[in-house]
């Protein structure tokens, strides 16, 4: 069988559904970790030693993969999904007010937003991508990977039409995240967001910006911030001390989730019951 190395639980959650029970991919990334600043360990870099192929998603989301992977394994095989054929691609935000963007500038200004799998659509595409690469890697098993391939698209364009009916309820209602991953969702599900605590690529606000959200909040009572289990509240508590704000925990990696098979369509489904909740209760 061959070895799939994989890099966040979100695309070993893809590779698995299509890989089913002819194999299990390796994750890298050990939980509750970031993406954008992950430190290998020397068995990690043991594992890509061995890989037959890399399925990732892209380099602006783990930097550290490609680098380790021209250093340890030039001539690995590897899948960025950012990058096959359909994906949708949105532009990185530059601002923590997205209402202070006025126009939109294309991808090659500001940079592709990696977090593509927030759409059921993308995650989609993928699986086929997935698909189509082990099936030319192991060809005997490659009526397996495309069976299961198909049945997990089926299975995500059920869980896109669930969530969209779940979200529709609640869209118009203000909140505030604490990291720019979610745009791929706010732009399917049409549920979009005021502000980001971080930026994208993990920038963290100067007081300036942290200023602007408090005077977003004042301005929207009882709207809700959501924090992320990867980084501290400490910023959530100074963005809300002392204004009317609800608060959430998002899990955009599935961090928290096991991992498997199973992990998108929980993470999917986790992110949507937790923004349903507190959304609902905004007045």
């Amino acid at each position: 069988m061959p070895v799939v190395v994989t890099d966040i639980p979100v695309t070993h959650s893809l590779v698995a559904t299509v890989m089913g029970a002819a194999g299990e991919p390796v994750l890298l990334m050990r939980s509750g970790a970031s993406p954008h600043d992950y430190a290998l360990r020397p068995s990690d870099a043991t594992i890509l030693g061995q890989a037959d192929v890399v399925i990732w998603t892209s380099a602006s989301l783990t930097p550290w993969l490609p680098k380790a992977m021209s250093t340890l394994a030039p001539d690995l095989p590897s899948v960025e999904l950012l990058a096959s054929p359909g994906t949708l691609h949105l532009a990185l935000r530059q601002s923590s007010d997205f209402a202070e963007q006025t126009h939109q500038h294309d991808e090659a200004e500001q940079g592709i937003d990696p977090h593509a799998w927030l759409d059921p659509v993308n995650a989609q595409r993928w699986l086929q991508t997935i698909a189509d690469t082990l099936t030319a890697l192991d060809p005997q098993h490659g009526v397996t990977y495309q069976d299961n391939a198909r049945r997990g698209i089926t299975a995500l364009a059920d869980l896109g039409t669930r969530l969209a009916g779940r979200l529709q309820e609640v869209q118009g209602k203000p909140y505030i995240v604490f990291h720019d991953s979610y745009r791929y969702l706010e732009e399917r599900f049409e549920l979009p967001a005021m502000a980001t605590i971080s930026l994208g690529d993990g920038t963290l606000p100067g007081i300036r910006q942290i200023n602007t959200l408090r005077k977003l909040l004042a301005e929207h009572p009882g709207a809700c911030v959501f924090a992320e289990p990867q980084f501290s509240e400490r910023l959530v508590d100074t963005v809300t001390r002392g204004l009317d704000a609800r608060r959430g925990v998002l899990d955009p990696l599935g961090s928290t989730l096991e991992p498997g098979s199973a992990l998108y369509i929980q993470l999917m489904e986790k992110l949507t019951l937790t923004m349903h909740a507190c959304l609902s209760a905004v007045p």
